[in-house]
């Protein structure tokens, strides 16, 4: 399977995220940097995601997924280990017509999330198209180890 590269716009982009985990943390993370406008469903958030719906950043709805919860969002992402709920969820979304992560099961999405990095005016991403993240990670890292090398070099010519 081969995916479009494409940078998306999310600002005030409604995402719905199953899962309050560390999972689902990171990913929120990175929306909110991007702006979107986030709605978390879970029956159990991490601290920081508390912290975040206290002050407004994220909406949690304290539960587990229902259908149904999909229907104000334009895009999805799961951060469950629970493959049940993420299948239920990936068939509302297809049904919905809404694109969908889920987090350790790429096939059954239709989008992946490379592993990426921003410095400066770059945005680096890297992928394997879901068949060996781990391996993604490492190579954005050695990337990113290059650019902070060139930004310092010896001759002060950075990139």
């Amino acid at each position: 399977m081969y995916y479009y590269p494409v940078f998306l716009d999310l600002r005030a982009c409604r995402v719905v995220v199953i899962g309050g985990g560390r999972v689902a943390e990171r990913k929120i993370t990175t929306l909110l940097a991007v702006g979107a406008c986030v709605t978390v469903i879970s029956p159990a958030f991490t601290g920081k995601l508390l912290r975040w719906a206290a002050s407004k950043k994220i909406i949690a709805i304290e539960r587990c997924y229902r259908r149904g919860d999909l229907a104000k969002g334009n895009l999805v992402l799961t951060a469950t280990n629970n493959s049940k709920v993420n299948q239920s969820v990936a068939e509302e979304a297809r049904r919905r017509r809404i694109f969908v992560n889920i987090a350790d099961q790429s096939m059954e999405g239709g989008f992946i999330v490379p592993a990426s990095f921003r410095r400066r005016h770059f945005t680096v991403a890297v992928s394997t198209g879901g068949k060996n993240p781990s391996e993604a990670k490492e190579v954005r890292d050695r990337i990113k180890g290059w650019m902070k090398k060139k930004e310092t070099g010896p001759k002060g010519r950075g990139i």
